[in-house]
């Protein structure tokens, strides 16, 4: 064992060139394989704190509209808990729980937002969070219970606040609910990093009427399920799912009768989710969750495949590379006796020196880059989530592997090594190895398809980013106002109006970024529309420069709850199949009628990855939610007197409230931050890659110009060029770049495309894109190994041949 480690640290040291390339090589592809293993396994473990996380689930429901659009939601009527608990004997808890929209605490000097949960006393039996100080059992028995987390108690103490147990039966009182004084009973540890559900506060169900509701059909909360432990888990999930059907039987028909729900049992079918999956279930997401991107998580591992496959193809090419050195070797262990294991045993060794070097210093990389990792993926890597177990189980398998792998394929060549000098020299004669050639090729595909998905998705990403919205985002602020009166926002936005650096200012309920309003509507006895519905006022539409291409603007008169006008757009009088002009035309409901007065020109009010759906602008002050931003169109020459002039008409309206307010393109743009995020990770992925392609093409051109320098030496002195030679050294290398465009492509698109079909606006996958990618990876080739080519082609071939 002990000759063996020497053998092997000798033919390191005497190979230094090729062993510090795959040591580098190896280091960087370790480096960003474990800051991605540690990404996604930690993505993949919310919610698995939780004791009874297994037998935990949240009911959602996927329903089938009319025009059979399919949809899915988690939004339930509270009274199902109770239900639930009567018909299923197999639940051991059941609450419902729900976030209170837009709550905050009454301070003397200034009100404090919190993230607000809602919930029943079982929430504490179902869930893990740690409870600092404070009587489990007492907690939100009484209906003035508040339990706060330890970051919201130091909030109310001071920062420097250490002892936050004297808060324990302390008055909080909520600007919603300024006739209820709570007492402070429990703090909490702050949820934990992998918790779904986040909040700050908690405080009893009996609340929940008092903050924002939702006009679900089916409820406003979500429902929490814990199943009994010993039980059928699958019996009970379908008993649960049979008993939700009869609770809403009556709702569901009604749908029907209304034309919302498609005539069909399959029109509304429950489900219980686990929560373990609840992070990365797109299909449905909750205003109170952390929610993760399972298809970047799905894209980083197999970012994170391709960087270790093109490290360990380089691996095994200057493996093979050296390998053919040691044919005489080889040729005399067997001649002398030595079986397949002794020369197995050899590669070992030495591979095993190299790899483990390697996955140390990856190791100490990775430190180095996670900081890097954080910023590109907007993410961050917890190391106190880290499962170190299944780390290590993980690092031993793949360097296990790595070592067997690279040490097995030279002795799979090697086995038709015959114990004779002259079986050597064939093998060490060759020209090329076919092996070595199949490992370029693999690596010259697998950055290619890196290429062509950096290059196609920051395509997609800028198109997404630059295509025409139908309105104006330019030099717009968003003023936050969701605590206001409509009164006060009201005059807030008539003193911002007199600024002479103000072009104009409008008030929305709806600035695009947190959350939406739907209401149906009666296109005939069998069908309906759902349209999304913003609040406006009459400054709403010039002040984003939206094109109105029929009948009338909003008025001071439409802004009171009498009235019944709206302006509705292109899409939705499309979908209504009007006879004749849409204004002056009246849609209905179900439970009122509004009159159109006006259409505008189709705009982006969802992303560019949505298409544009049925929406309506109104103005009257009792449906949907009070105004939430004042939006001001400002002259971008003197952005300071307008900041200033926001500061001073926020003092004049004299509030309690923060003043907050966002540019509205920056914000826009951030839209798109998961498409940014994914061509950020694919361009680094693809760096990474083309420097480990380019260290190896860089070692095995030295090896084969080593190799083949007799032959260069003759074909020099019977008149060959020095252009002849270089061609004939990077023959090879370009034929493996066509070759591997030809796969790469085709595997290349098809996973694009398949990416792009989640995009209801996109951009083509161009001829240009894969010949850019191509032209690429030769270039790569080319600046590569044209040096070597050249000093191999340009060496006095005397020098070479003297010997021979």
């Amino acid at each position: 064992m002990y000759n063996g480690i020497k053998y092997a640290l000798r033919n390191i040291r005497r190979n230094k060139l090729n062993a510090f390339i795959t040591i580098v090589s190896l280091s960087i592809a370790f480096a960003s394989v474990l800051i991605i293993y540690l990404y996604v396994t930690q993505e993949q473990s919310y919610n698995s704190f939780h004791a009874k996380a297994d037998n935990t689930y949240r009911l959602n429901y996927r329903i089938i509209i009319k025009d059979g659009t399919t949809g899915a939601n988690h939004l339930v009527n509270p009274d199902l808990a109770e239900y639930l608990k009567d018909k299923v004997p197999q639940i051991e808890n059941c609450t419902p729980f729900r976030i209170g929209s837009m709550a905050q605490l009454a301070l003397d000097d200034q009100n404090l937002k919190v993230k607000l949960g809602i919930a029943e006393q079982e929430f504490f039996n179902m869930f893990s969070f740690e409870l600092l100080y404070g009587n489990k059992d007492d907690l939100l028995v009484k209906p003035t219970n508040i339990v706060l987390t330890q970051s919201l108690a130091k909030k109310l103490l001071g920062k420097n606040a250490v002892n936050t147990e004297e808060l324990i039966g302390q008055p909080l009182t909520f600007t919603f609910l300024k006739n209820t004084v709570f007492t402070i009973v429990g703090v909490l540890k702050d949820t934990p990093k992998n918790s779904t559900i986040d909040f700050e506060a908690l405080i009893p169900y009996e609340h929940e009427q008092v903050f924002w509701q939702s006009n679900n059909s089916f409820g406003n909360s979500s429902l929490f399920i814990e199943l009994k432990n010993n039980t059928d888990k699958e019996q009970a999930k379908t008993q649960v799912c049979e008993n939700v059907k009869l609770f809403y039987k009556k709702d569901i028909e009604r749908a029907q009768k209304n034309n919302f729900l498609q005539a069909s049992e399959k029109c509304f079918e429950p489900y219980c989710m686990p929560i373990k999956e609840g992070y990365l279930d797109t299909a449905v997401q909750a205003s109170y969750e952390r929610v993760g991107n399972k298809t970047q998580l799905s894209i980083l591992s197999i970012v994170a495949i391709l960087i270790l496959l093109i490290a360990f193809s380089n691996f095994v090419i200057l493996t093979l590379g050296q390998s053919f050195k040691k044919a005489g070797e080889v040729s005399i262990r067997k001649s002398v006796g030595g079986k397949q294991i002794d020369i197995l045993k050899m590669f070992l060794n030495e591979n095993s020196i190299i790899i483990l070097a390697s996955f140390i210093i990856g190791v100490f990389l990775s430190h180095l880059f996670i900081p890097v990792f954080n910023q590109i993926s907007q993410g961050e890597i917890y190391f106190g989530l880290v499962n170190m177990p299944a780390l290590i189980t993980f690092a031993f398998i793949t360097i296990c592997l790595l070592i067997f792998m690279t040490s097995l394929i030279p002795v799979l060549i090697f086995r038709k090594v015959k114990p004779t000098l002259n079986s050597a020299k064939k093998l060490l004669g060759r020209k090329n190895s076919g092996s070595s050639q199949v490992f370029v090729g693999l690596q010259y595909t697998l950055t290619t398809i890196l290429i062509i998905a950096t290059i196609a998705i920051s395509k997609q990403t800028s198109y997404l980013k630059n295509k025409s919205l139908g309105f104006s985002d330019d030099n717009i602020i968003s003023i936050d106002v969701p605590y206001l009166s409509e009164s006060t926002a009201v005059v807030l936005r008539d003193i911002l109006k007199k600024q002479p650096d103000v072009i104009n200012a409008a008030l929305t309920n709806r600035n695009y970024f947190d959350g939406y309003s739907t209401h149906s509507f009666e296109v005939s006895d069998y069908e309906v529309i759902n349209a999304y519905t913003f609040k406006a006022d009459q400054y709403f539409i010039p002040t984003l420069g939206i094109s109105l291409i029929e009948g009338r603007n909003l008025s001071e008169e439409n802004m009171n709850k009498n009235d019944h006008s709206i302006i509705v757009n292109e899409t939705f009088v499309s979908k209504m199949n009007f006879d004749g002009s849409p204004v002056g035309q009246i849609v209905d409901t179900g439970s009122d009628k509004f009159k159109i007065i006006g259409v505008v020109k189709d705009y982006q009010f969802l992303t560019s990855r949505e298409k544009i759906e049925p929406m309506i602008l109104h103005a009257r002050n009792n449906m949907d939610n009070d105004y939430s931003a004042v939006l001001l169109k400002f002259n971008p020459q003197n952005i300071k007197s307008v900041i200033a002039a926001i500061e001073l008409g926020w003092k004049e309206i004299e509030t309690k409230e923060e003043l907050k307010y966002i540019f509205w393109d920056k914000e826009l743009e951030n839209r798109y931050q998961s498409e940014d995020r994914l061509s950020k990770i694919i361009s680094y992925a693809s760096i990474i890659a083309i420097i480990i392609l380019t260290m190896g093409l860089f070692g095995l051109t030295i090896l084969i110009s080593a190799q083949r320098i007799n032959e260069i030496g003759i074909r020099k002195v019977n008149g060959a060029k020095v252009s002849e030679v270089i061609l004939l050294l990077n023959g090879d290398y370009i034929k493996w770049v066509f070759i591997a465009l030809i796969f790469s492509c085709p595997i290349a698109w098809y996973f694009l495309n398949q990416w792009l079909q989640g995009f209801a606006y996109k951009t083509d996958l161009s001829w240009w894109i894969f010949a850019t990618a191509g032209s690429i990876a030769l270039g790569i080739a080319l600046l590569t190994v044209s040096f070597q080519s050249w000093k191999a082609a340009t060496r006095n071939p005397v020098k070479a041949l003297r010997y021979e």
